[in-house]
């Protein structure tokens, strides 16, 4: 048996448009917030649930209460009702009802739904326009803010509904640069399902099946059947933009350790073998950019005289400080960078699982100060996953290669070391 899983708005239906009138109506008039960015690619997570988050760090500096969601989503599904009932700009995609109607009688697929919207606009909505998907399991972005997540959950309930352990084949049909980026993160083959203003952006993203109606419904079986895995790359929108530091705090908000630092036994070799890479059994003055939640400043630590780790989340940091509390050579700043940087010189300066957040540019800039403030013969050490991440600007390697085109004239490479997920690299100033 295979699966295919539809996103909702902008696939099945025509809501891309007022959902973003009606989103951005509601943040103004609940919470007086009138700047708001509505590039959706350039946001971390391109979720109801993420975007909102994200928003509220940006411009309050926490997350929001279960009220305050509470009041949002009510507004923001009065508003699409009254745009409903007083105009016909909510509209079904042509023959999205009878695409639907067609698999659920095939023997072979069966149709899960996965939406960055949330559950109740989303079957508001689909109801609206006469769409009945109650039979179908569904994922929205009430389960998670991430849509890799939302997916996998889709793909989970499928399996519960449908009494699957496994599924033959399955397939994500989405319309937008988020649903290719996932399909990339997830490994899933994608179909592009889009009016002919949005094909040429998917065409872009390499994807190679897309559909711009479903009124051949030959044509849209084939391709289920043929269509493949998006080769994996980054749009401008998420190539030139770092990661801002509400992304950061809202990772850190909703999982208190997101990447697993504790438990994960990948991240435990990962820092035997960066202590093992020091240099010099002990160092003057050291900078940890990005300590987060403190695991590997508490390991490097006992080989520095003082040592300055940095981060841009305040959720993260402040566990690093309870973390590191009994280390009288740490010091802890809120600093983001390269926008801000240390004003002292240092001998170590550690860069793990960072510079990947950088845009090119930034990358750039935070090289020409971490030169600055590196005194000669001091090192630096990069430690970073190399595989893909949708989200990053970067990937490891590129942070990496970098570096070395700094080789011979301003860095000295020392050591390199290639891992299955990820890479290190020690340089030493000239």
């Amino acid at each position: 048996m295979k699966l295919v899983i539809f996103d909702i708005d902008g696939t099945l239906t025509r809501t891309n448009e007022v959902d973003t009138e009606c989103f951005v109506q509601a943040f103004n008039d609940v919470f007086q917030i009138t700047q708001i960015n509505t590039n959706w690619s350039t946001y971390g997570h391109t979720t109801d649930s993420g975007i909102t988050l994200q928003i509220f760090h940006e411009h309050f500096d926490r997350v929001p209460s279960e009220l305050e969601l509470c009041k949002l989503q009510d507004y923001f599904v009065e508003l699409l009702n009254q745009r409903y009932s007083t105009s016909e700009i909510l509209q079904a995609i042509p023959d999205a009802s009878v695409i639907l109607h067609k698999i659920a009688l095939s023997p072979d697929w069966k149709i899960a739904l996965a939406t960055g919207g949330w559950r109740r606009s989303c079957f508001m909505k689909l109801e609206a326009l006469g769409l009945d998907v109650t039979e179908f399991p569904i994922a929205t972005a009430d389960d998670s803010y991430s849509r890799e997540v939302i997916v996998k959950t889709a793909i989970e309930r499928a399996k519960q509904m449908y009494h699957q352990q496994m599924f033959e084949r399955i397939v994500l049909v989405g319309d937008g640069i988020w649903d290719v980026l996932t399909a990339i993160q997830l490994q899933l083959p994608f179909v592009g399902a889009t009016n002919n203003t949005q094909k040429q952006v998917l065409e872009e993203a390499s994807v190679e099946r897309i559909i711009t109606d479903f009124k051949d419904i030959e044509s849209f079986f084939q391709a289920l059947n043929t269509a493949t895995i998006p080769i994996p790359h980054k749009p401008k929108e998420v190539l030139n933009n770092s990661l801002p530091p509400s992304y950061f705090e809202t990772l850190y908000a909703t999982n208190p350790d997101p990447w697993q630092f504790e438990t994960s036994e990948y991240e435990a070799k990962k820092y035997t073998h960066t202590i093992a890479a020091l240099a010099k059994a002990r160092y003057q003055s050291a900078l940890e950019i990005g300590g987060s939640i403190g695991i590997l400043t508490q390991k490097l630590a006992p080989y520095c005289n003082f040592l300055l780790s940095v981060e841009v989340s305040k959720i993260a940091q402040e566990q690093a400080r309870i973390r590191c509390q009994a280390l009288p050579q740490v010091r802890f700043e809120i600093m983001r960078i390269p926008e801000q940087f240390p004003q002292e010189r240092f001998d170590l300066v550690l860069i793990s699982e960072v510079g990947y957040y950088w845009c090119p540019e930034d990358l750039q800039k935070a090289q020409t100060a971490i030169l600055r403030s590196l005194e000669p013969g001091g090192h630096l050490l990069l430690v970073h996953w190399t595989e893909y991440a949708r989200d990053y600007p970067l990937n490891g390697n590129d942070v990496h290669d970098s570096f070395l085109k700094l080789a011979p004239t301003q860095l000295k490479h020392l050591k390199g070391q290639h891992e299955k997920q990820y890479r290190l690299d020690l340089f030493e100033r000239i």
